[in-house]
């Protein structure tokens, strides 16, 4: 570096620090104080990221999505969308390699699954997490850190999602399956199709795998798809063993621009995975779902209450570790959440806004500043008798607590947004549905369908 422009920075650093050091104490004190509200570490408000966990043995996980969007009117995919940004991952599958044993497993994520997204604020399912971020790709970044917090921490290192047009393209390259079907029943695009061997194109592969409330076997149920999803992949997966130049093939055509087709995978990290999958041969594969209770919950929507057992004897035998509960999932928990959990969450959200607005004045009067210390003080009360009562439900004296701190709190933050003219006319309580409440969810504006 230029030893003239060295000292020229050097001189221009003792110059600020003089500076500060003699600046008048009157200035100083004018300057604005920017004071830290602290947030609820009940999980709807505000999860931190995934504590990522590291087991003994050596893996790569790759999740695949099935993104449910066709240009084709005939037979759209849920919710009848238009764009493939407003797509869901309808199906969402975890490709387990042990480097260690040389083993594979799949394991099955229903799309309903109720998850919490890392730093998203709000209840969502599973298929939703992709819709949580500005683009398709950060949303699948989401998605692989909502798997992660499903899996017990397990890292998912490579993501691949395609929507149901580029799946029958890549179907049909691949020159459709050779498949034993497991039911007669007409597929999505019309085609009815017989039970026993079958040779599947494209489409038929497409109609397979959508398959669901036209089912006649597991008819209606996420748990049925995922079930014949994982089937099919393990078929495909003998299918790409026995001749790898398919696989090549098909990642020529993903990667080309044509298909609404998105990976984290490069062609270098492409090439190990290949070079890694034939070195474990055609050997049977580990299938595997994380299943639970099936409910109407909270309203409107049916969610897959994730069976808690189950996933930890999944997580034991696949990736070798102990993983803890996952909290807040709950067929009770939503019930407190609709009745105690959205609606004093709201109105916590609401306080801090008050404060984040007043305390982000350049002046206040004394009369302000006491207002919102007053608020302040009550709100921290009671985020603590929030987070209190949220991890331990049936306590009546923290449902008490709580009742009496937030009580508090919304008196003084009336008081106080008239004090800083500032939500004079908010609602503290709101008859909106919990998932189109900007106050609950961050993301309120997405087709649960």
């Amino acid at each position: 570096m230029n030893k003239r422009f060295v000292q020229a920075m050097l001189s221009f650093l003792m110059a600020v620090v003089l500076l500060v050091g003699v600046m008048p104490f009157s200035l100083a004190a004018e300057m604005p104080e920017i004071t830290q509200i602290p947030e609820s570490t009940t999980m709807f408000l505000k999860l931190n990221e995934v504590e990522y966990v590291e087991p003994e043995d050596e893996f790569v996980t790759i999740l695949l999505c099935g993104l449910d969007f066709t240009e084709n009117s005939g037979w759209r995919g849920s919710g009848n969308k238009r764009q493939v940004e407003k797509a869901h991952t309808d199906a969402n599958m975890v490709i387990v390699v042990n480097k260690t044993k040389g083993l594979v497993s799949l394991v099955s994520l229903p799309r309903d699954t109720l998850c919490y997204v890392p730093g998203v604020r709000g209840v969502y399912k599973l298929n939703c997490a992709v819709n949580c971020a500005p683009t398709i790709a950060e949303g699948l970044k989401l998605t692989c850190e909502t798997a992660s917090w499903l899996l017990g921490g397990i890292r998912i290192d490579y993501y691949a999602a395609v929507d149901m047009d580029g799946l029958i393209t890549l179907g049909d390259l691949m020159g459709g399956l050779d498949y034993d079907l497991d039911m007669t029943y007409t597929g999505h695009t019309g085609v009815r199709y017989e039970k026993g061997q079958v040779k599947l194109n494209g489409k038929g592969m497409i109609d397979y795998l959508r398959a669901r409330k036209n089912a006649t076997i597991m008819s209606g149920l996420d748990i049925g798809r995922c079930d014949r999803n994982r089937r099919m992949f393990i078929t495909v997966y003998e299918k790409f063993m026995n001749d790898p130049s398919i696989l090549l093939k098909l990642w020529d055509k993903a990667t080309s621009g044509d298909l609404n087709f998105y990976t984290n995978v490069d062609d270098a990290a492409f090439t190990s995975l290949v070079e890694l999958m034939l070195t474990l041969g055609n050997d049977s594969v580990g299938s595997y779902m994380l299943t639970g209770e099936y409910k109407l919950v909270m309203e409107h929507w049916n969610f897959t209450l994730t069976d808690q057992a189950h996933r930890q004897n999944v997580l034991k035998e696949v990736y070798g570790i102990n993983a803890a509960e996952l909290p807040q999932v709950s067929l009770k928990y939503t019930k407190w959440l609709q009745a105690t959990g959205f609606p004093v969450g709201r109105q916590i959200i609401i306080a801090k806004q008050i404060l984040d607005y007043g305390y982000s004045l350049e002046k206040l009067t004394d009369a302000q500043k006491k207002a919102l210390d007053e608020l302040k003080a009550s709100y921290l009360e009671t985020i603590e008798a929030y987070d209190a009562y949220a991890n331990d439900i049936d306590n009546e004296k923290l449902k008490s607590a709580l009742t009496k701190a937030r009580t508090n709190m919304r008196k003084l933050g009336e008081a106080a947004a008239r004090k800083v003219k500032k939500f004079t006319d908010v609602a503290w309580n709101s008859s909106i549905y919990w998932y189109r409440d900007p106050k609950v969810t961050t993301y309120n504006d997405i087709d649960w369908r």
